[in-house]
């Protein structure tokens, strides 16, 4: 009886430490997104934001502008620098059509932030990709 009594404080105490550290895999979905604002350029009146979340070690950037002109495709990307001082493209993007985005990055927060500054960057279209018509900076913390 003596030593059912000790198993089940031992297993109590297991499933007690295990509850408060947890299993290190809920630490993963902690991840807390981060929001970039993208400001309009060049009075294209496009603006918006661009969600960036880690989810397994890869970082999903959802844009979502308004002022997009319909069935355009606008060629975006994650470039060096930032809107103020605008460096190569670092990661192509999925474009921005009817105002919506979604690509996945091979790429984990901690990629970025080595590389940091870095800005996010929409152009009006294929044919006038050097104009730019919304843009924001990534800070990470």
């Amino acid at each position: 009886m003596k030593k059912f009594i000790i198993l089940v404080i031992v297993v109590a105490l297991i499933f007690l430490a295990y509850r408060w550290w947890g299993s290190g895999a809920d630490d993963v979905a902690k991840v807390v997104p981060v929001t970039v604002t993208l400001a309009a350029q060049n009075n294209s009146g496009e603006s918006g934001q661009a969600i960036l979340t880690e989810v397994d070690g890869q970082v999903a950037v959802t844009m979502n502008l308004t002022g997009a002109p319909p069935g355009i495709s606008q060629p975006s990307h994650i470039h060096y620098g930032t809107c103020a001082t605008l460096g190569e493209p670092v990661y192509a993007l999925s474009p921005v059509t009817d105002g919506g985005s979604e690509t996945t990055l091979t790429a984990a927060f901690q990629a970025l932030k080595t590389g940091l500054p870095l800005a996010i960057n929409v152009h009006k279209s294929i044919a006038e990709s050097s104009v730019y018509v919304a843009c924001g900076d990534i800070v990470l913390k």
